[in-house]
C-alpha cells in the first residue's frame, strides 16, 4: 500500500498443494501499519484442517507478503484458517513503524475507511494475535510481557479468518510494536514540553506519599508506557493530566523505576520492591533506616530522569527548618577521606544532611547510576525540598551536563556557591504567591550564635539573623542565601485607575486628593524572562528590530537574578503544591499548539481570552493608569508572547507535528483561578 490507496494484483500466490486441480476457495489477506503502508516480504504460514478419507489432514501453506503487503491462498475447501507470522520478523518490522495520531482503533482508522470503502474487510491486531510465540526481546528484571500487545487470552493463537471471510480481501491493519517515552529536550533553553514532562515526574515522586507504595510510578512509566491504547496520565489529589509523549520502539522503552529510602534499609527496600516486581537499590544490607529522604530514577536508551521527592512528612519538615549554612563537605563510611563539593560557599544543612543519607545508605546504587549516566542525557528534578535536593545533586553531577527543572523550591546554597554553579541549566519555577521559596530568608545566617551554642545557638541564630535582616544589612554581613536557576514564574498582574478629584468652595477651589481604585480583570501570565534575553541577543547579532518597551534593564528590574520577582506580601501556601503548578503549563502548552495552525481552533480559550479582556481594559483606561503599572504590563505581556518559541524543540522533532496534535486531541483544558 503507497500514499493511503489500497491496491493489490489479482494473481494467485504459488502454493504447494496436493489435494486436487479444481480450487473453489481463496482468500486474500492484506499487511499494513497503522499509516496504510505494507508489511512487504514478511514470512507467514496459514494452517488449515479438513476431513479427507475420513481423518482429519492439516493443510500448510507458507511464503511471504507481496511488495503490497498480500498474501493470497486458493485452497479446495472452505474452512477455517490460521495465520501465523514470523514473530522476530514481525517486531522487528513493526518497531520501526510509527503510530497514527488517533489511538481508538476503529473512529481514528484511516485504514478501515478505505477497506469498506472499498468492499474489503478490516482487522485490527497486535503482535501477539499474529504469532505463536514470543518474540526473542529479552525481558528486564520484573518484567512481564505488556498486556497491550500480549493480550490475555488472544495471544500466542495466530490470527483466525473465519470461513464467511473466505472469498474476500481481509485488511489486517498491524499497531506498531511501540512504547510511549516522555518528550524530554536536552538543551540550554527553556522548553514547555520539559516544563510539563519534568513537572509531572516530580509530582510521581510523592507515591501517595507511602513509601512502601511504589506502584503509580512503575504503573506510570512501565504499564502506561507501554499501553498505545491512549496516552499516560499523571494522577493527582482528584486531577488528572495527559504528558506530552512520543512513541519509540519496544525497546528503547523505560527500564524498571529504581529507587532509593532512606525510611528504608537497602534489604528491606529490595525485599519490598522484589514482591512488586520492579528494580530496586539493594546491595548495602548493612546500612540502617536514616531519616526520611527518597528519590527515584528511570531510564531508556538515550535518556535518564532523577526525581527527588519533597516534604512528605515530619520529618521532611524539620530538615525544611534546620537551615543553618554549612560547608559542603562529605565523607565515607568510617570519615577517613573527605571532599568537598564546592570550592567555596556554603549550603542549607537540613538539605545537606538529607541528600548525604542517600550517600552513605546507598552509595553503590548512586555510583551505579553515575556510572549510567556517562553515556545518557540526565535529566534532574524536584519540587519543594525535592528542588533543593535536586540541585545538590545536579552539582555532585555538574561534569554530565544536567538539565535540572525545579517547583517551588527554597534557596538551597549560599551566595559563593551559587556564583560557582553557572554552568548547570537550571530552570525555577515559582508560582505566583508560593510562600516556599521566599524562605530561608536572603541574610547571612552563620553568625556567632552559631558556632557558640550549638543546637541552641541555631534558635538563637535564626532570630538574630532576621533581626539583622530586617535592619537590611544584608551587603555587610557576606555570604547570605541565594537562589539557584533562570526563573519561571505564574505571577499575577494587576491594574488600576489614578484620578483627582477636588473639592470646590466657590469661587476657588478648597483642595485635590488622588483616589486609586483597582480594575476588576486581572491576568496571570506564564513568563520566562530568559526567552527574552535569548531575543535580545538574537536581535543584537541580526540588527533586526526588537520590542522598544523590553530592555535588558527591564529584566533585571522585575527579575533580578538569583532571587525571586517582587509578588507582594499576600503569599498562599495552597500556591505551593504541584496541582497548582501544573495547570498553568498545561494550559499554555494547549494554548501555543492552538497557535499552531496545524489544528482546528478548539476551545483551548480560557488563558487567552482573560488576557485579551486585561489588553482591552488597558486600552480603555491607558490614560488613568499609572504609568508603572503601564510599563510593568506592556513588559510582562511581551515576555508570555516570546513563550511560542518553547514550543520549537518538540514541532522539529521527526513527527514532532504528530506528538503534539495526538496531546491536543486528548487533553482538557484546566480551570485557572486567578
Amino acid at each position: 500500500m503507497a500514499n493511503n490507496t489500497l491496491v493489490t494484483s489479482v494473481t494467485h500466490s504459488k502454493v504447494d498443494v496436493t489435494t486436487g486441480n479444481q480450487k473453489k476457495y481463496w482468500v486474500e489477506i492484506q499487511l499494513v501499519d497503522e499509516q496504510g503502508d505494507a508489511l512487504s516480504d514478511m514470512p507467514w504460514k496459514v494452517e488449515s484442517h479438513h476431513p479427507s478419507d475420513g481423518r482429519v489432514a492439516r493443510l500448510t501453506y507458507s511464503g511471504r507478503s507481496d511488495a503490497e503487503g498480500l498474501i493470497r491462498i486458493d485452497m479446495p475447501h472452505g474452512l477455517e484458517l490460521k495465520l501465523i507470522l514470523d514473530a522476530d520478523s514481525l517486531a522487528k518490522e513493526m518497531e520501526k513503524r510509527p503510530l497514527r495520531i488517533g489511538r481508538d482503533a476503529e473512529l481514528d482508522s484511516t485504514v478501515r475507511r478505505m477497506a469498506q470503502d472499498n468492499g474489503y474487510l478490516w482487522h485490527y491486531a497486535v503482535i501477539g494475535e499474529l504469532c505463536v510465540v514470543t518474540p526473542s526481546i529479552e525481558l528486564r528484571k520484573g518484567e512481564v510481557w505488556p498486556g497491550f500487545h500480549f493480550p490475555h487470552g488472544k495471544s500466542f493463537k495466530g490470527f483466525t479468518i473465519r470461513t464467511n471471510e473466505l472469498k474476500k480481501r481481509n485488511i489486517i491493519e498491524i499497531c506498531p510494536f511501540r512504547a510511549w517515552e516522555l518528550v524530554l529536550h536536552h538543551q540550554k533553553d527553556y522548553s514547555i514540553a520539559n516544563g510539563i514532562n519534568l513537572g509531572a515526574a516530580a509530582t510521581l515522586s510523592y507515591a501517595d506519599d507511602n513509601a512502601l507504595d511504589r506502584k503509580s510510578i512503575t504503573r506510570f512509566f512501565i504499564n502506561q508506557c507501554q499501553d498505545l491504547s491512549r496516552l499516560p496520565q499523571l494522577y493527582k489529589d482528584g486531577s488528572a493530566w495527559n504528558t506530552l509523549v512520543h512513541d519509540v520502539p519496544f525497546s528503547d522503552r523505560y527500564h524498571p523505576p529504581v529507587f532509593m529510602d532512606t525510611s528504608q534499609d537497602a534489604s528491606t527496600e529490595e525485599n519490598n520492591s522484589n514482591k512488586r516486581g520492579i528494580a530496586s537499590s539493594g546491595e548495602n544490607s548493612a546500612a540502617k533506616p536514616d531519616g526520611d529522604t527518597q528519590l527515584y530514577y528511570v531510564f531508556n536508551n538515550d535518556k535518564v530522569i532523577i526525581s527527588w521527592r519533597g516534604t512528605a512528612s515530619m520529618y521532611d519538615g524539620g530538615t525544611d527548618l534546620a537551615f543553618r549554612p554549612v560547608n559542603t563537605e562529605f565523607c565515607d563510611l568510617n570519615k577517613t577521606q573527605c571532599s568537598s563539593l564546592l570550592p567555596a560557599g556554603k549550603v542549607h544543612t537540613g538539605f545537606w544532611s538529607g541528600y548525604n543519607r542517600v550517600e552513605k545508605i546507598f552509595n553503590k546504587e548512586i555510583e551505579e547510576l553515575t556510572d549510567l549516566i556517562e553515556t545518557l542525557d540526565l535529566f534532574v528534578c524536584g519540587h519543594s525540598l525535592g528542588g533543593a535536593l535536586a540541585l545538590i545533586h545536579s552539582a555532585k553531577l555538574k561534569d554530565y551536563n544536567p538539565i535540572l527543572y525545579t517547583y517551588g523550591m527554597p534557596r538551597t546554597f549560599t551566595r559563593d556557591a551559587v556564583m560557582q554553579l553557572s554552568e548547570i541549566t537550571h530552570f525555577r519555577h515559582i508560582n505566583d504567591k508560593d510562600p516556599v521559596p521566599a524562605v530561608p530568608p536572603e541574610a547571612n545566617l552563620d553568625n556567632e550564635l552559631y558556632k557558640l551554642w550549638g543546637w541552641f545557638g541555631g534558635t538563637l541564630g535564626f532570630f538574630w539573623s532576621l533581626g539583622q535582616l530586617l535592619a537590611y544589612q544584608m551587603v555587610e554581613w557576606g555570604d547570605c542565601f541565594w537562589h539557584h536557576g533562570k526563573i519561571v514564574a505564574f505571577l499575577t498582574t494587576s491594574q488600576s485607575r489614578e484620578w483627582k478629584e477636588c473639592k470646590r468652595d466657590l469661587p476657588t477651589p478648597a483642595g485635590c486628593i488622588t483616589i486609586r481604585k483597582s480594575l476588576p480583570i486581572k491576568a496571570k501570565l506564564f513568563l520566562v524572562p530568559a526567552l527574552a534575553e535569548q531575543e535580545m541577543q538574537q536581535a543584537g547579532q541580526k540588527q533586526k528590530e526588537f520590542k522598544a518597551s523590553l530592555t535588558p534593564a527591564d529584566l533585571t528590574h522585575f527579575f533580578p537574578k538569583s532571587t525571586n520577582p517582587e509578588r507582594g506580601l499576600a503569599l498562599n501556601l495552597f500556591e505551593h503544591f504541584m496541582t497548582a503548578y501544573m495547570p498553568y503549563m498545561y494550559n499554555k502548552l494547549l494554548e501555543l499548539i492552538d497557535d499552531t495552525g496545524l489544528v482546528e481552533k478548539r476551545t483551548f480559550t480560557e488563558h487567552r481570552y482573560n488576557i485579551d479582556l486585561f489588553k482591552e481594559q488597558m486600552e480603555k483606561n491607558k490614560n488613568e493608569i499609572p504609568k508603572d503599572e503601564i510599563e510593568r504590563n506592556e513588559i510582562f505581556l511581551s515576555i508570555e508572547e516570546l513563550l511560542d518559541v518553547s514550543l520549537s524543540p518538540t514541532l522539529s522533532m521527526p513527527y514532532g507535528s504528530d506528538t503534539i496534535l495526538r496531546f491536543a486531541q486528548y487533553s482538557v483544558e484546566e480551570i485557572e483561578n486567578v
